[in-house]
């Protein structure tokens, strides 16, 4: 029997939703929910298959499906992911999760009281890339973590709505901050200490934002997102004997890329860099762990 899903919202993010199962063995398009039926209809007709259905209170009251994906705007998770744990349906809440840390806490805390499955839709962790990453870092393939960084940087013209909007809870810090941080809570823990700034737009949401971590153990992290500027889309974790980095972008990484090295003794190390070199290549690094 295929799993059967049902999609809240007609953005782009909910059509690559839609795109990816019609590759899914298991799996297909039950409905599609909006405002707009005409958006619905778009959608249904370009995956050939499922329904369009006018509004997400008629979509419920008679579902037919196994789960329900909400894609719509950061500001309207809590209400939907409320109206499918009510009527017992699961649901996959796309990043960020709620607009709010307590509007998360609400969402979890009614799918905990009906026993209806709730998650946010980060992908990123079951990525084979980020498998391994975690995998080599459980193995101590570079000794201690001691510094994670990360980039994640997208510039983008600042029109009015979408990212750009406060009231539908857009920001770099939600849109693309989720990804850094959920990686780094995901191979080191909650952080004990948070420090953030960050630079305004005129639509009131935090265009660039700056991060900086610490996990237990005593690692940091330093974090920066933007959706004014580019920069290089990164993610390294570095420890005492090399360091790890996802191979390509931080949201489809295509593998990884392996430095290692054995700490030097102090009076040897000052700006030595020509015999890191020598060592790197004794040792055939990088080292491709991946693809």
């Amino acid at each position: 029997m295929r799993f059967r899903w049902g999609v809240f919202g007609t953005g782009a993010v909910s059509a690559k939703f839609i795109a990816g199962l019609r590759s899914a063995r298991q799996a297909e398009l039950g409905f599609v929910a909006s405002r707009s039926l005409q958006r619905a209809q778009a959608l249904v007709a370009a995956a050939g298959a499922g329904r369009a259905v006018e509004g997400y209170e008629a979509a419920l009251s008679d579902p037919g499906v196994d789960a329900v994906y909400i894609a719509t705007p950061p500001s309207e998770h809590l209400r939907h992911a409320l109206m499918c744990i009510a009527v017992g349906v699961p649901v996959l809440v796309e990043k960020p999760f709620a607009a709010t840390a307590e509007e998360a806490r609400r969402i979890a805390e009614a799918a905990r009281a009906g026993g209806v499955f709730a998650m946010e839709a980060m992908w990123t962790r079951f990525l084979p890339a980020a498998q391994a990453l975690r995998a080599q870092l459980a193995a101590q393939a570079i000794g201690e973590p001691r510094l994670l960084t990360g980039n994640f940087c997208l510039s983008q013209r600042p029109e009015p709505g979408g990212i750009f909007d406060s009231r539908l809870g857009g920001g770099a810090l939600a849109h693309l901050g989720a990804y850094p941080l959920s990686l780094g809570q995901w191979l080191l823990g909650t952080p004990e200490v948070v420090q953030a700034m960050a630079t305004t737009g005129p639509g009131g949401v935090d265009e660039d934002a700056a991060f900086q971590l610490r996990y237990p153990g005593g690692a940091m992290a330093s974090f920066c997102v933007s959706l004014r500027s580019w920069a290089p889309d990164a993610f390294r974790v570095s420890g005492t004997h090399g360091s790890i980095a996802l191979r390509g972008a931080i949201v489809r990484p295509e593998g990884l890329d392996i430095l290692r090295l054995p700490p030097r003794p102090a009076e040897e190390a000052r700006f030595d860099l020509r015999a890191r070199l020598r060592d790197a290549r004794r040792a055939g690094e990088p080292d491709h762990a991946l693809g």
